[in-house]
């Protein structure tokens, strides 16, 4: 039987589950992270997305695939301007998209961006090959921006879990809002300091609303782009107990601890 996520992405996934387990807050404690083996549904892994330039071949207008619609973002939302140090670099500064203003309105219409601002696939020509990144605006001095940009997902029919890997990550801020159909918000999920492995939540309860999502961030350097997104449910979605917090945030502690002393 294929493995879809690798052993050490399932590890590093291990250790996220528990940091946002912690971090999340009883006001998202309807969304919970989850073991990303235990999402089940459809996969889609991109790798029908023709890729023609090394460096990445953009994506203009909306990306149908089977069960899901990629743009920028919804109807109702605001594209906003981020901009955030560039990695290693002080002097230099990274603009990114920001999705953290307005609402989908009723009905998740999906947006596509400018021309050449859109959307990209990227052949990482590996075991994974492509993956989907977001086209973020123009960076002043004139580098690339791919990577850099906002994706937002509409599902052909509302799920209770997802799962995504997260590829060219260098720890950098991130946030996945999750929306139903009527475009009322279930959740804004922090994510970071990101880092290359596997992301999944599900709905407390095993709610089948999640009709799309957002994913916006402000990680330097490379951008990211997602991969191996899987949409459906799980078998059965357990509630945190106290004992289980606290073992998640004694070893979020350590992972925090351990990343500033490198």
């Amino acid at each position: 039987m294929k493995t879809l996520f690798p052993p050490a992405a399932l590890r590093a996934a291990a250790l996220a589950a528990a940091l946002y387990a912690v971090t999340s807050g009883s006001a998202h404690a309807q969304l919970l992270a989850v073991d990303p083996a235990s999402v089940n549904g459809s996969h889609e892994s991109f790798s029908s997305l023709a890729v023609s330039d090394p460096l990445g071949s953009r994506i203009d207008g909306l990306l149908a695939l089977p069960g899901v619609q990629f743009g920028k973002l919804f109807a109702g939302q605001e594209l906003a301007l981020a901009k955030a140090p560039r990695l290693g670099d002080p002097l230099a500064q990274d603009w990114f998209d920001d999705l953290a203003f307005g609402l989908p309105l009723a009905g998740l219409q999906l947006l596509a961006g400018p021309a050449g601002g859109n959307l990209g696939a990227y052949d990482y020509a590996d075991a994974d090959g492509v993956a989907l990144a977001g086209i973020g605006p123009q960076h002043p001095d004139g580098s690339d921006a791919f990577g850099f940009g906002a994706i937002s997902a509409r599902f052909a029919q509302p799920v209770s879990a997802l799962a995504f890997q997260v590829r060219e990550a260098d720890g950098g801020d991130g946030w996945l809002a999750l929306y139903r159909a009527d475009g009322s918000l279930i959740a804004t999920q922090a994510l970071g300091p990101l880092a290359n492995g596997v992301l999944a939540f599900a709905r407390g309860g095993g709610q089948a609303d999640i009709a799309g999502f957002s994913l916006y961030h402000r990680d330097g350097y490379y951008g990211i782009a997602i991969d191996n997104l899987v949409f459906g449910a799980v078998a059965a979605v357990p509630e945190p107990t106290p004992a289980l917090l606290l073992v998640a945030g004694l070893a979020a502690l350590a992972w925090r601890r351990r990343g500033t002393h490198r």
